[in-house]
């Protein structure tokens, strides 16, 4: 497989066009979804859980200690473009157009129903009547983390400890340290010092707490 994905590698990440139907490149995404789905139906037991584990470790582009996934997750290269960082945790239902490369840095948070998508289609109705794409590579910084239902496109970048609100349709990059929310996304606010003594809006979060995991 890794002969396989190595064909196909600059291509994809070229932001070129070229045709998303050929079928040797289907049939071997066929093998790689099909991998993700044996993933999708391990139980909830021990057995199971060192089962995905291992499946993890062989789908992933990169594969982050700590990482942890609910399933069901979907992906069209089945995980083979995705890169994760240490201590990463994917709630369920999470779809990621893994055509180009994701990369997700440490202890991000994704919530369910998100969103990643790489591919992009050409405006001109004839390139796309014949299934020609092409796709930019999606970063997500250290410490991120996406809402449930958020959405992010092609291209974009979102900074180290930034925050998307759930539902957010993010179009373009996010600087570190802020609140983005909408569609499509905007700045909400940048996250300050009062972050790190309040939560919930006034409510002060536990002094024995910020012992133990403050900054």
């Amino acid at each position: 497989m890794q002969d396989m994905m190595s064909r196909y590698k600059q291509t994809l990440n070229a932001g070129v066009l070229y045709d998303s139907s050929d079928e040797q490149m289907l049939a071997y995404q066929h093998e790689l979804v099909e991998r993700l789905e044996r993933f999708n139906r391990t139980p909830e037991t021990p057995e199971g859980l060192k089962e995905r584990e291992a499946i993890l470790r062989q789908a992933l582009g990169t594969y982050g200690e700590g990482l942890y996934i609910v399933p069901p997750i979907y992906a069209n290269w089945g995980l083979k473009n995705v890169h994760v960082g240490r201590n990463v945790v994917f709630n369920f239902n999470v779809c990621l157009v893994d055509d180009a490369d994701i990369f997700i840095g440490d202890d991000c948070q994704i919530g369910p129903g998100c969103h990643i998508v790489t591919a992009q289609h050409p405006v001109c109705p004839a390139l796309r009547r014949h299934k020609l794409q092409y796709n930019k590579p999606v970063r997500l910084g250290n410490n991120v983390w996406l809402g449930a239902g958020a959405i992010i496109l092609p291209g974009v970048t979102v900074g180290d400890d930034a925050i998307v609100a759930a539902g957010s349709v993010v179009t373009r990059d996010v600087e570190p340290g802020v609140i983005v929310a909408g569609s499509p996304a905007r700045v909400l606010r940048r996250i300050t010092e009062r972050d790190d003594r309040f939560y919930d809006g006034d409510r002060a979060i536990p002094e024995q707490l910020l012992e133990k995991y403050g900054r």
